[in-house]
């Protein structure tokens, strides 16, 4: 058993699936151990109107729907890497020197805000590096992703009130360009055609990584059946905008290929594109086994082959939740809460299984109590019951020696259930911290060294009000006493919060 197997035992990770949603389904995809389950529901109309959420109860409606085909646990959280439409999303590429970490961070945010394509206050921004400017001094490229608070945050509302929690938010260019990495024999550079019932999407992919993003959706006036002939024009007309700004801002890139991800009119696509460019086309096929190139996530399984384009994105953000929380460096346009929010998730999921594992071993020492008391028992009455047959013979030393054993298993009875009276029911104790601190305080650390021993808390919260009123709540409990809460023990992090140490007894 190697160390990652170990680890998973001490602190199994939660499984994470990817919800894509569209303005008429949402569709649901999570892989464990290789095996693939996915879920799908239609929308009705006007509950997302070009990405953003018209009507919040209804699409409540539809995700307690989901949740219910994914689980009967109605209660149960499922976590997830949330898939919103592309229209909504800005993306750029900019440059910046090699710089130490501090400085670089420094200057990626200060970059941000400046292009970001309205007021930076009101929206979720992130960055993930793609590459290096080979043309501009080995310069570090950088991907910027925009998007208004207000839509991320009624996702994350919805989601949050029907038993979801949300580990990331992305976009499907982004997700696509994940699951497309993972193929092998692609060009360095080319371009990808996403077809949905919302519009086309087009990306530029480089390097595995994904540099330009562009929305367009289908005409109002052709919104229920759009004819092939307006799909060509479109085709047409924004591929020669993109090849254009692809060349202009990457002058060292040259795009030969188109790759599709179109679940209809593949072929009279491709002749409209052969008609129109000197470009290589043709199909996504996903093959049964996709490798990261980073080595993350691997994916086998016979599925994979037979799911139709419409459900690749969202295959792209189940991918990224088999990436291990601590290395996705991915963009994600979630507020600093929703991550804080799962972290909290999995700490309590921490909490309530080794709670399980320490009650269930508990169980077994008192069953084996149980057991080994009714055999020290019948040893006793049968050592007694040869005892009183012996009373006539001469050998009294034998039978002293026997009676000398009969105390001793006496004593270690005794010893037994004098230990099993001194078990602490440590889970109740957990349970009234974890309720009082509420969700002002993240645990980070309780260290007990015994019943009567000090105990010292370590947590955080994001302002010193939350410690005192944690203090104050500890000391309305009755079951604690001498709570001290030093000055010295107040830091604050790099965060912008608060870290400090409570000491304290039980009663």
């Amino acid at each position: 058993m190697n160390i990652k197997k170990v680890l998973n035992i001490i602190n199994p990770q939660v499984a994470i699936g990817g919800l894509e949603v569209s303005d008429s389904t949402l569709k649901f995809i999570i892989v464990k151990d290789n095996k693939l389950e996915s879920v799908s529901l239609n929308l009705p109309v006007g509950v997302i109107e070009e990405g953003k959420i018209k009507n919040k109860e209804e699409f409540k409606n539809a995700l307690l729907n989901l949740h219910s085909q994914i689980t009967p646990k109605i209660k149960k959280k499922i976590y997830l890497i949330v898939n919103i439409p592309d229209i909504n999303v800005y993306i750029q590429v900019f440059n910046l020197p090699i710089l130490e970490k501090n400085n670089f961070e420094e200057a990626v945010n200060l970059n941000l805000r400046m292009i970001s394509p309205i007021d930076f206050s009101s929206v979720y921004a992130d960055w993930q590096k793609v590459g290096k400017n080979k043309t501009d001094r080995g310069q570090t490229e950088i991907l910027g992703a925009f998007i208004s608070k207000k839509i991320t945050d009624d996702f994350v509302e919805c989601l949050k009130d029907t038993n979801f929690v949300v580990v990331a938010i992305e976009f499907s260019g982004l997700a696509l360009s994940r699951l497309i990495s993972g193929l092998a024999g692609l060009p360095n550079a080319f371009l990808l055609l996403y077809l949905t019932g919302s519009g086309l999407n087009f990306s530029l992919i480089k390097n595995s990584n994904l540099y330009f993003n562009h929305f367009v959706s289908w005409p109002i006036s052709e919104e229920k059946q759009i004819s092939f002939s307006s799909i060509k024009e479109i085709i047409i007309k924004e591929a020669q905008k993109i090849l254009n700004f692809a060349s202009s801002h990457w002058p060292d890139t040259l795009i030969k290929d188109v790759l599709l991800a179109t679940p209809a009119l593949d072929d009279k696509i491709i002749q409209a594109i052969n008609e129109n460019f000197s470009l290589s086309v043709k199909k996504i096929i996903i093959p049964s086994k996709i490798v990261d190139p980073e080595n993350h996530w691997v994916m086998n399984n016979e599925k994979l082959s037979s799911l139709t384009p419409d459900w690749f994105s969202v295959l792209g953000s189940a991918l990224r939740g088999l990436i291990p929380r601590s290395k996705d460096i991915i963009i994600s346009l979630a507020s600093t809460g929703t991550e804080e929010e799962f972290q909290q998730y999995q700490i309590i999921n921490f909490i309530k299984i080794w709670r399980n594992i320490i009650l269930t071993s508990l169980c077994f020492l008192l069953i084996a109590f149980i057991i080994l008391e009714g055999f020290l028992v019948r040893t006793v009455n049968s050592l007694n019951s040869q005892t009183a047959n012996l009373v006539n013979l001469p050998a009294m030393e034998e039978i002293n020696k026997v009676q000398e054993e009969a105390k001793k298993f006496n004593n270690i009875v005794t010893s037994v259930l004098e230990a099993k009276k001194q078990i602490r029911d440590w889970s109740s104790f957990f349970e009234n911290i974890k309720s009082l601190a509420g969700t002002d305080i993240v645990i980070e650390r309780i260290f007990v060294q015994g019943e009567k021993q000090p105990i010292l808390f370590n947590g955080k919260a994001t302002d010193e009000a939350s410690i005192i009123n944690f203090k104050n709540k500890l000391e309305s409990e009755s079951n604690f006493k001498e709570i001290s809460l030093p000055l010295s023990g107040i830091s604050s992090s790099k965060d912008g919060g608060f870290t400090f140490n409570i000491n304290f007894k039980l009663e």
